[in-house]
């Protein structure tokens, strides 16, 4: 628990765990259980025992507002290469908040049990996006890790966004949607099967970027949606963090 300003309490809950494919899945609980609310939580680093941290790439998260008596839900993931299955390790979260326009800063632990590895819990799509930037410009490339038997390629790619942004790469045969603002959503334009422009296992497909005034990066949510060629439908969606404009000018 930290050590907060007066009327503040906020303590890190139980996290939900997956140990799967040689990484260790972490579903986090930030609850303010004080009187006052939060704001501009900041999540400067995520660390646990000497792992490395595969999620998210980067930081701050940024967290607007915690409400008194509310809970934030962030995520984050760590290969399990140097870990022992039945080991206690030490989870560290640190950043800063404000509340009534002071700041303070942050810093929650726990001790995690890392255990046996396990198929996963739900259907998983085999798919990533990494992202990188420079100057005034963020690029995303896809990949699809499915297995070359697989029948599920990538459809869709969707960003949140809390930045003023402008869509400056749409890879041939895909489409886009924004308002410039909150979101962003790259599609696969095609409407009929064999789809063709979708992303198949096994490939790669660069050309997303945005452009911003910005010039300062934040970890913010995507997710990659599939689908599946062999019953025509939509299949899983696989989410995590990727750089994106920062909020704040």
């Amino acid at each position: 628990m930290a050590k907060l300003a007066a009327a503040t309490k906020v303590v890190l809950g139980e996290p939900g765990i997956e140990h799967v494919n040689g990484q260790v899945f972490l579903n986090l609980h930030i609850m303010n259980v004080g009187e006052a609310p939060l704001g501009n939580l900041h999540i400067s680093a995520m660390t646990l025992g000497s792992a490395r941290r595969a999620s998210p790439p980067g930081f701050p998260i940024v967290i607007e507002l915690i409400g008194a008596s509310a809970t934030a839900h962030v995520t984050a993931r760590f290969s399990s290469a140097e870990l022992a299955v039945g080991g206690k390790y030490l989870f560290t979260l640190s950043g800063t908040y404000t509340v009534g326009g002071l700041a303070y800063g942050l810093s929650l632990n726990r001790f995690i049990r890392l255990p046996a590895a396990t198929a996963a819990a739900l259907p998983r799509f085999k798919a990533r996006v990494e992202s990188a930037s420079r100057a005034r410009y963020w690029n995303y490339t896809l990949f699809n890790d499915e297995p070359a038997g697989s029948r599920k390629s990538i459809a869709t790619l969707s960003l949140a966004i809390a930045a003023p942004v402008a869509v400056t790469g749409i890879p041939a045969g895909w489409a886009v949607e924004t308002d410039g603002q909150t979101f962003v959503l790259w599609y696969a334009a095609d409407d009929a099967p064999p789809y063709p422009h979708q992303l198949a296992p096994g490939q790669s497909l660069s050309g997303f970027q945005l452009m911003s005034t910005r010039t300062r990066s934040e970890a913010s949510p995507a997710a990659l949606t599939s689908w599946n060629h062999a019953s025509d439908e939509a299949g899983p969606v696989v989410s995590d963090y990727v750089m994106t404009p920062y909020r704040f000018a």
